[in-house]
């Protein structure tokens, strides 16, 4: 029997017509709850999310083909509904974007853009009232200056918080729109700065810390777009004294004044021959005495640069360049290892560190993920050991590096698979290390490697510590209050404090966290009752 023929009889039995459709979907439904059911730890929760996309689009396209071939319609009805389907999603959506787990997030057309709102926003601010002079914090130790904090491992020293926001909740300051991008705030003394996509510009934007309003701009041409990972730059700008220094996504580096954001000098860390990683120069500028190191790696043969390089901070000049690896999405950090004082920098093909003196690289330790994909932090602890971790089903290692004469050496103390830190960044306190595993907060014994406790996700969020506390603004915009403790998961309160996907890390200084994502910032008080101003 012909196939045409075929499917005329399954047409002209209405049960085996409807039965055909009913297999079929019965047979979706079972794949999906493989995909989600399998228990392995290799099978992250993006990947399940993309096989899941796999068998929608597998299940549409079979009830198409039943529509127009199968359901007994008139071939032309099915056909116009896929072509009306098809003109109807270009002309109702403006663009979709992602969050960390591949789940769509879809801009509508007749939703006024991030763009139009932050216009009339600043427009509005134009006739405010003028500010007062800049000021910064008198004790640096107070101030959160640069990525994570002063020493970029996320711990908070000095501010006495409220332990128990279910009697004392955080009271929000102010709230505010803000550019794209997925930077930080650097915040000192009265003045909070962070990076924005603002259109076609890269925008280092300063606000002021009472009232969220903007205190000077300092904009160039760049517009970084990556459907997966969004559009905007990813680092944070540093303070250091009266520089604020700042790497844009397509690698232009500034310094600009502290207190006007006028040009000190510009420069491309992408030299000549040199090619940008796929989801765009990730790592914040790093400040050394008179040094400013970024890490733009090494993407092509001809690359005249290397994996780590050093900057004048006065002119911009390059002083020096190390390495030969392609860039990762972390940034560079100071650390001390075997007595020596040196740059930690996790990149795209491992972790390793760089002597300041001799401007080269002193110890390696390989780590290849996905695409190259290392992200989160590394913990510098106790005993010159150095904790990585990376997502996509890879986990995490605690290295041991050792120095005998004047050769270097690091090996693995122990591997697991208990952390897999996708884009967030783990802290540390008395031994234990909490971070969020492929979006799940989790505790583990930073001896072992063993899990103590796994608590409830967050998604791919970000985490800061202060004292016995972890601080968590989850991906959807909420943040929590956690007690760091190995004994249990302890929660002491939750609020919604951003609206959509947020993956900027939050910044705290002088008892006040500021947050923001790619469309809204927010401040918000932390500090005790009855404790005394920090600021």
């Amino acid at each position: 029997m012909a196939v045409s023929e075929k499917l005329k009889a399954i047409r002209q039995r209405g049960w085996l017509r409807w039965g055909s459709l009913v297999l079929f979907l019965c047979g979706a439904a079972v794949a999906a709850g493989v995909i989600w059911g399998w228990p392995t730890d290799t099978w992250d929760r993006a990947s399940r999310v993309l096989a899941t996309w796999g068998l929608t689009m597998a299940t549409v396209l079979g009830v198409l083909f039943w529509l127009v071939l199968l359901s007994g319609l008139r071939w032309y009805i099915g056909v116009g509904l896929i072509v009306a389907l098809a003109i109807a999603a270009p002309s109702t959506v403006r663009r979709v974007r992602f969050t960390g787990d591949m789940i769509p997030i879809v801009d509508w057309r007749w939703q006024p853009t991030a763009d139009d709102l932050l216009d009339a926003d600043r427009q509005r601010q134009a006739n405010a009232s003028e500010l007062g002079p800049v000021q910064l914090f008198e004790d640096p130790s107070t101030a959160f200056p640069e990525f994570r904090g002063i020493h970029r491992n996320g711990v908070v020293d000095g501010s006495q918080l409220a332990h128990d926001w279910t009697a004392q909740p955080p009271h929000q300051l102010w709230r505010e729109p803000v550019g794209g991008g997925y930077s930080s705030f650097a915040v000192d003394g009265n003045i909070a700065i962070t990076l924005e996509q603002r259109r076609d510009q890269e925008v280092v934007a300063c606000y002021d810390t009472a009232h969220g309003k903007e205190r000077w701009t300092y904009s160039y041409p760049a517009h970084f777009s990556e459907t997966l990972g969004g559009d905007g730059p990813r680092a944070t700008p540093t303070i250091a004294g009266d520089d604020v220094f700042s790497l844009g996504a397509t690698g232009t580096l500034v310094c600009l004044d502290v207190r006007t954001g006028k040009q000190r000098w510009s420069t491309n860390i992408l030299q000549p021959g040199n090619a940008n990683v796929r989801w765009g120069m990730s790592g914040s500028p790093l400040v050394v005495g008179q040094e400013v190191l970024v890490a733009p790696g090494v993407q092509t043969a001809d690359a005249q640069g290397g994996t780590l390089t050093a900057y004048d901070r006065t002119n911009g000049k390059p002083l020096w360049s190390a390495g030969r690896a392609m860039a990762g999405y972390s940034s560079p950090m100071l650390a001390t290892l075997a007595g020596t004082r040196q740059v930690v920098l996790f990149d795209g093909e491992g972790v390793a560190g760089y002597d300041l003196k001799a401007h080269s690289q002193l110890w390696r330790y390989g780590w290849l993920t996905q695409e190259h994909i290392n992200v989160a932090q590394p913990l510098v602890l106790g005993g010159d050991r150095v904790f990585i971790s990376s997502g996509y089903g890879v986990g995490c290692a605690m290295l041991q590096v050792t120095k005998h004469g004047a050769q270097w050496s690091v090996k693995p103390l122990w591997k697991s698979r208990a952390l897999r830190c996708k884009f967030n960044n783990p802290v540390e306190r008395d031994g234990f290390i909490y971070g969020l595993d492929d979006g799940i907060l989790v505790c583990l014994d930073e001896r072992t490697g063993d899990r103590k406790w796994r608590g409830p996700r967050f998604g791919h969020g970000q985490m800061l510590q202060a004292g016995d506390r972890l601080i968590i603004l989850s991906e959807e915009g909420q943040l929590a209050l956690v007690e760091a403790t190995p004994q249990a998961y302890r929660e002491h309160g939750r609020l919604d404090v951003l609206e959509g996907k947020t993956w900027n890390c939050p910044a705290l200084a002088a008892g006040n966290l500021y947050v923001r994502n790619d469309h809204e910032m927010a401040c918000y008080e932390l500090q005790a009752r009855g404790m005394p101003s920090l600021r």
